[in-house]
Protein backbone atom coordinates (compact mmCIF):
# COMPACT_ATOMS: atom_id res chain seq x y z
CA UNK A 1 0.00 0.00 0.00
CA UNK A 2 2.73 2.41 0.95
CA UNK A 3 4.78 1.46 -2.16
CA UNK A 4 1.82 2.27 -4.40
CA UNK A 5 1.46 5.67 -2.67
CA UNK A 6 5.15 6.48 -3.31
CA UNK A 7 4.87 5.40 -6.99
CA UNK A 8 1.85 7.71 -7.46
CA UNK A 9 3.81 10.67 -6.05
CA UNK A 10 6.78 9.97 -8.33
CA UNK A 11 4.50 9.62 -11.36
CA UNK A 12 2.85 12.95 -10.46
CA UNK A 13 6.22 14.72 -10.26
CA UNK A 14 7.18 13.32 -13.69
CA UNK A 15 3.92 14.60 -15.18
CA UNK A 16 4.51 18.10 -13.72
CA UNK A 17 8.07 18.13 -15.08
CA UNK A 18 6.84 17.19 -18.57
CA UNK A 19 4.18 19.94 -18.52
CA UNK A 20 6.79 22.58 -17.55
CA UNK A 21 9.10 21.32 -20.31
CA UNK A 22 6.32 21.65 -22.90
CA UNK A 23 5.54 25.20 -21.71
CA UNK A 24 9.22 26.20 -21.96
CA UNK A 25 9.50 24.77 -25.47
CA UNK A 26 6.36 26.60 -26.55
CA UNK A 27 7.63 29.92 -25.15
CA UNK A 28 11.00 29.50 -26.87
CA UNK A 29 9.23 28.67 -30.10
CA UNK A 30 6.95 31.71 -29.82
CA UNK A 31 9.89 34.01 -29.07
CA UNK A 32 11.84 32.62 -32.05
CA UNK A 33 8.81 33.04 -34.27
CA UNK A 34 8.38 36.67 -33.31
CA UNK A 35 12.09 37.30 -33.77
CA UNK A 36 12.14 35.80 -37.26
CA UNK A 37 8.71 36.72 -38.57
CA UNK A 38 7.74 39.90 -36.63
CA UNK A 39 10.93 41.71 -35.54
CA UNK A 40 9.01 45.02 -35.29
CA UNK A 41 6.86 43.69 -32.44
CA UNK A 42 9.91 42.63 -30.42
CA UNK A 43 11.72 45.91 -30.95
CA UNK A 44 8.60 47.86 -29.95
CA UNK A 45 8.35 45.95 -26.67
CA UNK A 46 12.02 46.54 -25.97
CA UNK A 47 11.67 50.23 -26.67
CA UNK A 48 8.64 50.54 -24.35
CA UNK A 49 10.47 48.78 -21.52
CA UNK A 50 13.46 51.02 -22.04
CA UNK A 51 11.41 54.22 -22.06
CA UNK A 52 9.48 53.32 -18.92
CA UNK A 53 12.63 52.76 -16.88
CA UNK A 54 15.08 55.20 -18.46
CA UNK A 55 12.75 57.94 -19.66
CA UNK A 56 14.73 61.23 -19.86
CA UNK A 57 13.65 63.91 -17.35
CA UNK A 58 12.03 66.91 -19.01
CA UNK A 59 13.90 69.89 -17.60
CA UNK A 60 13.13 73.54 -18.13
CA UNK A 61 15.50 75.59 -20.27
CA UNK A 62 16.68 77.49 -17.18
CA UNK A 63 17.63 74.34 -15.26
CA UNK A 64 19.13 72.73 -18.35
CA UNK A 65 21.25 75.83 -19.05
CA UNK A 66 22.44 75.83 -15.44
CA UNK A 67 23.33 72.14 -15.53
CA UNK A 68 25.27 72.58 -18.78
CA UNK A 69 27.13 75.62 -17.38
CA UNK A 70 25.63 78.05 -19.90
CA UNK A 71 24.64 80.23 -16.95
CA UNK A 72 25.95 80.10 -13.42
CA UNK A 73 27.78 82.96 -11.77
CA UNK A 74 25.08 85.53 -12.50
CA UNK A 75 22.10 83.37 -11.55
CA UNK A 76 20.35 84.50 -8.34
CA UNK A 77 17.52 83.09 -6.23
CA UNK A 78 15.16 85.77 -7.52
CA UNK A 79 15.80 84.57 -11.09
CA UNK A 80 14.30 81.14 -10.44
CA UNK A 81 10.71 82.36 -10.63
CA UNK A 82 8.34 79.45 -11.27
CA UNK A 83 11.29 77.03 -11.45
CA UNK A 84 12.03 77.10 -7.69
CA UNK A 85 10.50 73.69 -7.03
CA UNK A 86 12.24 72.16 -10.04
CA UNK A 87 15.62 73.43 -8.82
CA UNK A 88 14.92 72.27 -5.25
CA UNK A 89 14.23 68.71 -6.42
CA UNK A 90 17.26 68.54 -8.72
CA UNK A 91 20.71 67.43 -7.40
CA UNK A 92 22.60 70.41 -8.85
CA UNK A 93 19.68 72.81 -8.54
CA UNK A 94 19.26 72.08 -4.82
CA UNK A 95 22.99 72.64 -4.24
CA UNK A 96 22.68 76.00 -5.99
CA UNK A 97 19.80 77.01 -3.68
CA UNK A 98 21.68 75.84 -0.58
CA UNK A 99 24.77 77.87 -1.56
CA UNK A 100 22.70 81.01 -2.16
CA UNK A 101 20.79 80.56 1.10
CA UNK A 102 24.09 80.65 2.94
CA UNK A 103 24.50 84.33 1.94
CA UNK A 104 20.85 85.40 1.53
CA UNK A 105 19.21 88.00 3.77
CA UNK A 106 16.03 87.10 5.72
CA UNK A 107 13.74 88.66 3.11
CA UNK A 108 15.29 86.68 0.23
CA UNK A 109 15.10 83.47 2.25
CA UNK A 110 11.49 84.17 3.23
CA UNK A 111 10.40 84.83 -0.36
CA UNK A 112 12.11 81.67 -1.60
CA UNK A 113 10.47 79.54 1.09
CA UNK A 114 7.12 81.20 0.46
CA UNK A 115 7.38 80.10 -3.18
CA UNK A 116 7.94 76.53 -1.95
CA UNK A 117 5.27 76.68 0.77
CA UNK A 118 2.66 74.70 -1.15
CA UNK A 119 5.14 71.88 -1.79
CA UNK A 120 6.63 71.36 1.68
CA UNK A 121 5.31 67.80 1.88
CA UNK A 122 6.84 66.94 -1.53
CA UNK A 123 10.17 68.50 -0.56
CA UNK A 124 10.30 66.77 2.81
CA UNK A 125 10.00 63.38 1.10
CA UNK A 126 12.67 64.14 -1.49
CA UNK A 127 16.40 63.68 -0.81
CA UNK A 128 17.45 66.99 -2.38
CA UNK A 129 14.32 68.95 -1.42
CA UNK A 130 14.72 68.05 2.24
CA UNK A 131 18.27 69.47 2.16
CA UNK A 132 16.87 72.79 0.91
CA UNK A 133 14.37 72.90 3.79
CA UNK A 134 17.03 72.08 6.37
CA UNK A 135 19.30 74.80 5.02
CA UNK A 136 16.53 77.40 5.14
CA UNK A 137 15.61 76.42 8.69
CA UNK A 138 19.09 77.36 9.91
CA UNK A 139 17.76 80.94 10.08
CA UNK A 140 14.38 79.99 11.52
CA UNK A 141 14.18 82.84 14.06
CA UNK A 142 14.54 85.56 11.42
CA UNK A 143 12.20 83.64 9.10
CA UNK A 144 9.58 83.44 11.84
CA UNK A 145 9.64 87.23 12.19
CA UNK A 146 8.97 87.74 8.48
CA UNK A 147 5.48 88.10 7.02
CA UNK A 148 5.99 85.38 4.38
CA UNK A 149 8.52 83.35 6.35
CA UNK A 150 6.26 82.85 9.36
CA UNK A 151 3.62 81.17 7.21
CA UNK A 152 6.26 78.89 5.71
CA UNK A 153 7.53 77.89 9.16
CA UNK A 154 4.00 76.96 10.20
CA UNK A 155 3.70 74.82 7.05
CA UNK A 156 7.06 73.16 7.70
CA UNK A 157 6.12 72.38 11.30
CA UNK A 158 2.91 70.81 10.07
CA UNK A 159 4.26 68.61 7.26
CA UNK A 160 7.89 67.72 8.00
CA UNK A 161 8.96 64.69 9.98
CA UNK A 162 9.96 65.01 13.63
CA UNK A 163 13.60 64.35 12.71
CA UNK A 164 13.60 67.05 10.03
CA UNK A 165 12.06 69.76 12.18
CA UNK A 166 13.66 68.95 15.57
CA UNK A 167 16.68 71.32 15.09
CA UNK A 168 14.25 74.09 14.12
CA UNK A 169 12.10 73.41 17.18
CA UNK A 170 15.12 73.74 19.44
CA UNK A 171 15.84 77.19 17.99
CA UNK A 172 12.22 78.25 18.44
CA UNK A 173 12.15 77.05 22.05
CA UNK A 174 15.24 79.15 22.77
CA UNK A 175 13.57 82.32 21.41
CA UNK A 176 10.01 82.08 22.71
CA UNK A 177 9.85 85.52 24.37
CA UNK A 178 11.32 87.27 21.32
CA UNK A 179 8.88 85.59 18.95
CA UNK A 180 5.87 85.98 21.26
CA UNK A 181 6.13 89.78 21.05
CA UNK A 182 6.77 89.88 17.29
CA UNK A 183 4.07 90.81 14.80
CA UNK A 184 4.58 87.58 12.81
CA UNK A 185 6.55 85.41 15.21
CA UNK A 186 3.64 85.22 17.66
CA UNK A 187 1.70 83.15 15.11
CA UNK A 188 4.55 80.61 14.95
CA UNK A 189 4.50 80.22 18.75
CA UNK A 190 0.71 79.88 18.69
CA UNK A 191 1.04 77.16 16.04
CA UNK A 192 3.52 75.30 18.24
CA UNK A 193 1.19 75.53 21.23
CA UNK A 194 -1.75 74.21 19.21
CA UNK A 195 0.00 71.48 17.21
CA UNK A 196 3.34 70.78 18.93
CA UNK A 197 4.32 67.83 21.06
CA UNK A 198 3.44 67.98 24.80
CA UNK A 199 7.12 68.40 25.76
CA UNK A 200 7.51 71.39 23.39
CA UNK A 201 4.33 72.96 24.75
CA UNK A 202 5.65 72.50 28.28
CA UNK A 203 8.90 74.32 27.44
CA UNK A 204 7.04 77.22 25.84
CA UNK A 205 4.75 77.68 28.84
CA UNK A 206 7.73 77.65 31.21
CA UNK A 207 9.42 80.35 29.13
CA UNK A 208 6.31 82.53 29.33
CA UNK A 209 5.84 82.24 33.11
CA UNK A 210 8.31 84.99 33.96
CA UNK A 211 6.58 87.58 31.73
CA UNK A 212 2.88 86.75 32.02
CA UNK A 213 1.63 90.21 33.03
CA UNK A 214 3.77 92.19 30.58
CA UNK A 215 2.87 89.81 27.74
CA UNK A 216 -0.83 90.11 28.62
CA UNK A 217 -0.80 93.86 27.96
CA UNK A 218 1.36 93.53 24.83
CA UNK A 219 -0.17 94.03 21.40
CA UNK A 220 0.99 90.59 20.18
CA UNK A 221 1.99 88.84 23.38
CA UNK A 222 -1.60 88.78 24.65
CA UNK A 223 -2.53 86.43 21.78
CA UNK A 224 0.07 83.90 22.90
CA UNK A 225 -1.19 84.00 26.51
CA UNK A 226 -4.75 83.49 25.24
CA UNK A 227 -3.56 80.51 23.18
CA UNK A 228 -2.00 78.93 26.28
CA UNK A 229 -5.24 79.42 28.25
CA UNK A 230 -7.21 77.79 25.45
CA UNK A 231 -5.02 74.80 24.54
CA UNK A 232 -2.80 73.87 27.48
CA UNK A 233 -3.57 71.56 30.38
CA UNK A 234 -4.75 72.80 33.77
CA UNK A 235 -1.41 71.86 35.30
CA UNK A 236 0.52 73.81 32.66
CA UNK A 237 -1.51 77.01 32.88
CA UNK A 238 -2.29 77.15 36.64
CA UNK A 239 0.90 79.11 37.57
CA UNK A 240 0.03 81.55 34.78
CA UNK A 241 -3.56 81.88 36.03
CA UNK A 242 -2.37 82.71 39.54
CA UNK A 243 -0.30 85.60 38.18
CA UNK A 244 -3.28 86.85 36.20
CA UNK A 245 -5.57 86.71 39.26
CA UNK A 246 -3.09 88.88 41.13
CA UNK A 247 -3.42 91.60 38.49
CA UNK A 248 -7.07 91.45 37.45
CA UNK A 249 -7.91 95.11 38.15
CA UNK A 250 -5.01 96.45 36.08
CA UNK A 251 -5.67 93.99 33.24
CA UNK A 252 -9.42 94.61 32.89
CA UNK A 253 -8.79 98.30 32.20
CA UNK A 254 -6.10 97.59 29.59
CA UNK A 255 -7.08 97.36 25.89
CA UNK A 256 -5.14 94.06 25.48
CA UNK A 257 -5.17 92.71 29.01
CA UNK A 258 -8.97 92.68 29.03
CA UNK A 259 -8.94 90.03 26.28
CA UNK A 260 -6.73 87.80 28.41
CA UNK A 261 -9.13 88.06 31.38
CA UNK A 262 -12.03 87.30 29.05
CA UNK A 263 -10.19 84.13 28.02
CA UNK A 264 -9.77 83.17 31.68
CA UNK A 265 -13.52 83.60 32.19
CA UNK A 266 -14.31 81.50 29.11
CA UNK A 267 -11.70 78.74 29.45
CA UNK A 268 -10.90 78.75 33.18
CA UNK A 269 -12.49 76.83 36.02
CA UNK A 270 -15.58 77.86 37.99
CA UNK A 271 -13.33 79.09 40.80
CA UNK A 272 -11.47 81.34 38.33
CA UNK A 273 -14.72 83.05 37.33
CA UNK A 274 -15.67 83.38 40.99
CA UNK A 275 -12.41 85.13 41.84
CA UNK A 276 -12.72 87.52 38.90
CA UNK A 277 -16.28 88.49 39.84
CA UNK A 278 -15.13 89.22 43.41
CA UNK A 279 -12.31 91.38 42.01
CA UNK A 280 -14.77 93.39 39.90
CA UNK A 281 -17.01 94.20 42.86
CA UNK A 282 -16.56 97.77 44.02
CA UNK A 283 -15.01 98.90 40.73
CA UNK A 284 -18.07 98.91 38.50
CA UNK A 285 -19.03 102.49 39.38
CA UNK A 286 -15.48 103.71 38.72
CA UNK A 287 -14.85 101.80 35.47
CA UNK A 288 -18.36 101.30 34.10
CA UNK A 289 -17.66 103.74 31.25
CA UNK A 290 -14.58 101.86 29.92
CA UNK A 291 -14.99 99.61 26.89
CA UNK A 292 -12.39 97.08 28.11
CA UNK A 293 -13.96 96.81 31.58
CA UNK A 294 -17.49 96.49 30.20
CA UNK A 295 -16.40 93.69 27.84
CA UNK A 296 -15.11 91.71 30.83
CA UNK A 297 -18.37 92.23 32.76
CA UNK A 298 -20.35 91.09 29.71
CA UNK A 299 -18.21 87.93 29.54
CA UNK A 300 -19.02 87.22 33.20
CA UNK A 301 -22.71 87.61 32.42
CA UNK A 302 -22.39 85.07 29.58
CA UNK A 303 -20.26 82.38 31.26
CA UNK A 304 -20.89 83.01 34.96
CA UNK A 305 -23.30 81.13 37.20
CA UNK A 306 -26.64 82.70 38.15
CA UNK A 307 -25.21 83.54 41.56
CA UNK A 308 -22.22 85.31 39.99
CA UNK A 309 -24.51 87.26 37.66
CA UNK A 310 -26.69 88.31 40.59
CA UNK A 311 -23.65 89.66 42.46
CA UNK A 312 -22.85 91.97 39.54
CA UNK A 313 -26.47 93.05 39.08
CA UNK A 314 -26.81 93.86 42.79
CA UNK A 315 -23.62 95.91 42.52
CA UNK A 316 -25.03 98.22 39.83
CA UNK A 317 -28.39 98.56 41.61
CA UNK A 318 -26.88 99.62 44.96
CA UNK A 319 -27.16 103.31 45.88
CA UNK A 320 -23.87 105.12 45.46
CA UNK A 321 -24.51 107.35 48.50
CA UNK A 322 -25.98 110.21 46.46
CA UNK A 323 -29.28 108.58 45.64
CA UNK A 324 -28.09 107.25 42.30
CA UNK A 325 -27.04 103.62 41.69
CA UNK A 326 -24.20 103.01 39.16
CA UNK A 327 -26.83 101.55 36.83
CA UNK A 328 -28.06 105.05 35.93
CA UNK A 329 -24.63 106.41 35.09
CA UNK A 330 -23.80 103.33 33.02
CA UNK A 331 -26.95 103.82 30.96
CA UNK A 332 -25.58 107.18 29.78
CA UNK A 333 -22.37 105.67 28.36
CA UNK A 334 -22.26 103.70 25.07
CA UNK A 335 -20.21 100.86 26.61
CA UNK A 336 -21.91 100.77 30.01
CA UNK A 337 -25.26 100.75 28.24
CA UNK A 338 -24.44 97.36 26.64
CA UNK A 339 -23.78 95.92 30.11
CA UNK A 340 -27.16 97.14 31.39
CA UNK A 341 -28.89 95.59 28.37
CA UNK A 342 -27.05 92.28 28.90
CA UNK A 343 -28.01 92.29 32.60
CA UNK A 344 -31.68 92.80 31.75
CA UNK A 345 -31.41 89.91 29.27
CA UNK A 346 -29.77 87.36 31.62
CA UNK A 347 -31.31 88.40 34.97
CA UNK A 348 -33.93 86.33 36.74
CA UNK A 349 -37.33 87.94 37.32
CA UNK A 350 -36.42 89.22 40.82
CA UNK A 351 -33.24 90.97 39.66
CA UNK A 352 -34.92 92.32 36.53
CA UNK A 353 -37.66 93.86 38.67
CA UNK A 354 -34.99 95.31 40.95
CA UNK A 355 -33.28 96.97 37.97
CA UNK A 356 -36.55 98.33 36.60
CA UNK A 357 -37.49 99.67 40.05
CA UNK A 358 -34.12 101.46 40.31
CA UNK A 359 -34.64 103.02 36.88
CA UNK A 360 -38.23 104.12 37.62
CA UNK A 361 -37.29 105.51 41.04
CA UNK A 362 -34.49 107.52 39.47
CA UNK A 363 -36.89 108.87 36.84
CA UNK A 364 -39.33 110.00 39.54
CA UNK A 365 -36.56 111.72 41.50
CA UNK A 366 -35.37 113.43 38.32
CA UNK A 367 -38.87 114.73 37.62
CA UNK A 368 -39.20 116.04 41.18
CA UNK A 369 -35.88 117.86 40.90
CA UNK A 370 -36.86 119.33 37.53
CA UNK A 371 -40.21 120.41 38.93
CA UNK A 372 -38.53 122.11 41.92
CA UNK A 373 -36.07 123.86 39.61
CA UNK A 374 -38.93 125.21 37.53
CA UNK A 375 -40.77 126.49 40.62
CA UNK A 376 -37.74 128.16 42.23
CA UNK A 377 -37.71 131.31 39.99
CA UNK A 378 -41.42 131.92 40.67
CA UNK A 379 -40.85 131.61 44.43
CA UNK A 380 -38.02 134.11 44.25
CA UNK A 381 -40.18 136.55 42.26
CA UNK A 382 -43.06 136.30 44.72
CA UNK A 383 -40.72 136.81 47.68
CA UNK A 384 -39.20 139.88 46.03
CA UNK A 385 -42.63 141.37 45.34
CA UNK A 386 -43.69 140.84 48.94
CA UNK A 387 -40.55 142.58 50.23
CA UNK A 388 -41.07 145.55 47.90
CA UNK A 389 -44.67 145.87 49.06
Amino acid sequence: MFDRFVRNILNGQQIIHKIRHVQTVRLMFLHQYIKNECPAVLSLGARMASTSSNRPIQRSKLLNDYRTNRIGANLQLTDLGDHVLEFALDPRGSRFIEQKLGHANPTETAHLMDALRGNVLTLSKNLYGSHVIQKALESITSLSCHECGSRVIECVLEHCTEQQKRPALEQLNDNVLTLATDQHGNFVIQHLIKHGLPEDRERIVRSLHEKVTSLSIHEYGNRVIECVLEHCTEQQKRPMLEQLHGNVLSLVTDPYGCFVIQHVIEHGLLEDRERIVRSLQGDIMKNGHLNSFCNVVNKCLIFGTMEQKNVLIDEVCTDNGFGHPPLLEMMKHPFGNTVVQKMLHVADSARRNKMMFAIKTAQLKTREIDHRNRLTPFKNVSKGAANNG
